[in-house]
């Protein structure tokens, strides 16, 4: 598990690097920033990077992001670094760290056939393993860019996708289905969107994306958590 360290600190650093070096390297999927509100109150941002070395199946993603936020409890800020290999963009290996009023670590990689998680918190270390079906996402609390994998994945904007959450130890399918088409506002500016409805663990998320796949807004209703985009892609 410790060998895939690197390579996530590698990436993290790449996001200080200028982009003309980043250039040379990898192709940008997605940037950008997400503001976050929680009940109508806005609590924080998450300023992601998605990119991409390679093609087809030497493809490699690596998606990282800072994301910090004020809650009742007090601070907190969470670095999630993910892996992805292959066209069809399956998870390699995953990491977050998150720091503030909690304090844990999760580092998650994929075995024969299994996915291993240890979390390391306050209360100690715990491991978990679960099956590495195909097509598995990587979903994890208050992430929002890492919903770009979902719609990556649906053809027609309908389906069921196997999702490993890994701070909550859970693994479940999520129910895609597509809404409809509709014209929001991000950043001030119309933008045409996609809603997707994501049904999954007693849980309804809402997910709007635009024509490639890239995330604009997602919310939680249960939890009153609002992502939305500072500005259009």
């Amino acid at each position: 598990m410790l060998r895939t360290l690197p390579l996530f600190l590698v990436a993290m650093a790449g996001l200080l690097l200028p982009s003309s070096h980043l250039t040379a390297q990898s192709v940008t999927v997605d940037e950008g920033v997400f503001r976050i509100t929680v009940d109508g109150a806005e609590v924080g941002s998450e300023t992601f990077a998605i990119r991409r070395s390679g093609t087809g199946a030497d493809a490699q993603i690596i998606a990282t992001a800072e994301i910090q936020m004020e809650m009742p409890e007090g601070a907190l800020d969470l670095r999630p670094a993910l892996q992805a290999s292959g066209g069809d963009m399956a998870v390699s290996a995953y990491q977050i760290k998150v720091s503030g009023h909690r304090q844990e670590e999760v580092y998650v990689t994929l075995g024969d056939r299994r996915f291993r998680t240890s979390i390391r918190s306050e209360r100690g270390e715990q491991e978990r393993e679960y099956r590495a079906t195909p097509g598995t996402v990587l979903l994890d609390t208050g992430v929002a860019h890492q919903y770009y994998f979902i719609s990556s994945r649906i053809d027609g904007g309908n389906g069921s996708i196997p999702v490993i959450v890994p701070r909550e130890s859970s693994q479940f399918d999520l129910t895609v289905t597509h809404v409809g088409d509709e014209r929001i506002q991000i950043g001030g500016e119309g933008v045409d969107a996609r809603h997707l409805r994501l049904e999954g663990n007693q849980e309804t998320r809402e997910l709007w994306v635009d024509s490639d796949g890239r995330v604009l807004r997602l919310e939680y209703p249960s939890g009153g958590y609002v992502a939305e985009r500072e500005r259009r892609p």
